[in-house]
């Protein structure tokens, strides 16, 4: 298989994914919306176990019935699953937060929208979330004249000439008055920091500080595990260039004729699977066994009466650790899925032979040792694939490149793998 080949089975492949994205398979499950008068209509939500908060949903009555698309001008609340979402016309906090994207501005940036904030903890104290389309977090209270954003806001500070990061935490001094008839609570808000799980944790132990019933809280999700077999055959072609011809003998190794290495491969694979975005994303750790045997010839020819020519066998087998990211996508009943991410093989064992025949006006010689006197015992690798998994099976094309088993800065090698794998999860 050809790498051009391999390219427009990729493009296909993402071609396949975007056009899902446009017409996306629907996931229709039961719930409710509270409209603006306070009725509730019951039915069925698409949900989307949205990673950004939505600024609409998809709603029917019936499972039959055209939907209908709500924004957060039309409706109060919405609940689907596990999950509450409250409309709300609110500021926002859009400074950047990356760490290498901080500058020096202490300013706020704030901006209004118009969105669902999702529901963390409801009752006499209320905490709500809201993640914008750039990945920025916010938090929100519930005061009688809306919702107060809590304010945080990280950005960089010059300290004798080198950079630091400052924070404003002004999120604590809004919580200590929100929070006031439980004293207790200010002693541990030191601690707490601008996240999920930190935020909902003052509040629960403010619950329980003030005696009060929580009405609803919004559980963790956790990080999904799955853990199976794969086995199948590898494709290996060996390159090798010199930029300089050196010597004799790289020239001969440049110039082999190297034939193509099919063999088995197979290994294990732990894959964390992530929350949110229906467990579309995944974190692939793979422990794999591969090897490959190149035969071939080659010559270096200068004349008639000065010339060489060689007989090379290298074989090589690895137990390589990948770690992999992953995407799926549903179509129907099975999973579209492509991977990328790194390679790092240890060698296991190792062939490395070549026969030189050199003849020099009347004489000949024939030497007979190792085709490279050094190699790499470690290679590392880019991986990318596509396959398809269908309940607990799956099947996988990926292609592998490699930096070889050259150690010299004359002699430049690289491998190339495909891989046909039939995997299982346990």
């Amino acid at each position: 298989m050809s790498k051009k080949y391999f390219k427009r089975i990729i493009l296909l492949v993402l071609g396949v994914i975007n056009f899902q994205s446009v017409f996306s398979q629907e996931n229709y499950i039961a719930g409710f919306v509270i409209k603006n008068n306070a009725d509730t209509l019951f039915g069925f939500i698409d949900y989307r176990n949205w990673g950004i908060n939505p600024n609409k949903i998809k709603f029917k009555e019936h499972v039959d019935s055209l939907p209908i698309v709500f924004n957060p001008l039309d409706i109060i609340e919405f609940r689907v699953k596990d999950e509450i979402y409250v409309s709300g016309i609110v500021n926002t906090e859009v400074s950047p937060f990356q760490t290498n994207r901080l500058d020096f501005d202490t300013k706020l940036k704030i901006k209004v929208d118009t969105t669902f904030l999702q529901t963390l903890i409801s009752g006499k104290k209320s905490l709500f979330y809201y993640k914008n389309s750039d990945g920025k977090e916010n938090f929100y209270i519930k005061q009688d004249i809306g919702f107060e954003l809590l304010i945080n806001k990280k950005y960089l500070i010059d300290r004798d000439g080198s950079e630091y990061i400052n924070e404003n935490k002004k999120f604590l001094s809004q919580l200590t008055l929100y929070l006031d008839d439980c004293p207790v609570i200010n002693s541990r808000m030191k601690k707490t920091s601008y996240s999920q799980q930190s935020l909902i944790k003052v509040f629960q132990d403010y619950y329980e500080c003030a005696f009060l019933d929580i009405y609803f809280k919004k559980e963790k999700e956790k990080i999904g595990i799955e853990i199976g077999v794969f086995s199948g055959v590898s494709i290996t072609t060996l390159k090798m260039s010199s930029v300089v011809k050196v010597s004799t003998e790289i020239n001969l190794l440049v110039n082999a004729d190297l034939n193509m290495s099919v063999n088995y491969s197979g290994g294990l694979f732990l894959d964390f699977v992530l929350p949110r975005n229906q467990r579309k994303w995944s974190i692939s750790n793979e422990i794999i066994f591969t090897s490959y045997r190149f035969k071939g010839n080659s010559h270096d020819f200068k004349d008639e009466r000065n010339y060489s020519f060689s007989t090379l066998e290298l074989a090589f087998s690895y137990l390589k650790i990948n770690t992999l990211v992953s995407y799926k996508y549903p179509i129907r009943n099975s999973f579209l899925f492509l991977k990328g991410g790194m390679s790092n093989g240890f060698v296991l064992s190792e062939t490395n032979f070549q026969e030189i025949t050199s003849v020099n006006r009347l004489y000949e010689n024939t030497e007979v040792g190792l085709a490279l006197n050094d190699t790499r015992d470690f290679e590392q690798g880019i991986i990318m694939g596509s396959g398809l998994k269908y309940q607990r099976y799956s099947f996988e094309i990926r292609y592998e490149i490699g930096n070889g088993i050259s150690v010299y800065p004359a002699l430049k090698t690289k491998t190339n793998r495909y891989y046909f794998l039939f995997g299982y999860t346990f």
